[in-house]
């Protein structure tokens, strides 16, 4: 199998507080094209509809990658140091299956701003060379760690309540904060990074 896809690199930044649309917009953009190897770190408990296998055992999860085919949400410990372990074995698991999609909810609980657990840096870092295709989510982008918004290939940003979270978008997106501050529930801005091209419109239900 061909896992090299280097050149497709796709690292996708989903910014946006409750009630901004991200979680629709993930839904529509990475869980309607058919991704036949779909790996979702469900901290929310979102996603069961989406998948074929749903699980709070990392064991069952990493198993079940051994398929050429598969749907996965993986549901995390809430406890912090447990789910800090689960996410780093996570990310190294994903990167060794190589050639899927990999969608991680709220970044701001596994990583902080100075810091990247190691399988999620390798995911981000060099898991293009091995097929992946990655969306972190987040409500807190100021809580995400630098070595991720250095890779993004997209950013797509809804509305934000705290400044410090305005701030960092609009520093990611090339615009101002009032920019940021003067978006409504489901109104969005998407950056294309490579062609520093931006976007501005509305989540739609579909």
């Amino acid at each position: 199998m061909k896992t090299d896809q280097s050149n497709s690199a796709e690292v996708i930044a989903v910014i946006g507080a409750t009630g901004s649309g991200k979680g629709v917009f993930i839904k529509q953009y990475a869980l309607k094209k058919s991704d036949k190897r779909l790996l979702i770190w469900d901290y929310m408990r979102e996603y069961g509809a989406f998948v074929d296998v749903i699980t709070d055992k990392l064991g069952v999860a990493i198993q079940a990658l051994k398929a050429g085919q598969f749907r996965i949400a993986f549901q995390p410990s809430f406890d912090d140091k447990i789910r800090a372990q689960q996410f780093d074995l996570f990310c190294r698991a994903a990167v060794h299956a190589g050639n899927l999609r990999l969608v991680i909810e709220e970044l701001a609980f596994v990583t902080a701003a100075t810091h990247a657990p190691a399988g999620w840096k390798m995911a981000t870092s060099v898991g293009r060379h091995k097929g992946l295709r990655i969306i972190g989510a987040s409500q807190r982008p100021a809580q995400v760690d630098k070595a991720f918004w250095s890779n993004c290939t997209e950013i797509h940003c809804g509305f934000l309540n705290f400044e410090a979270d305005q701030k960092v978008m609009a520093s990611s997106l090339c615009v101002t904060v009032d920019d940021i501050k003067g978006l409504e529930p489901l109104q969005y801005i998407h950056r294309n990074v490579r062609t520093k091209e931006n976007v501005k419109g509305r989540v739609k239900f579909s």
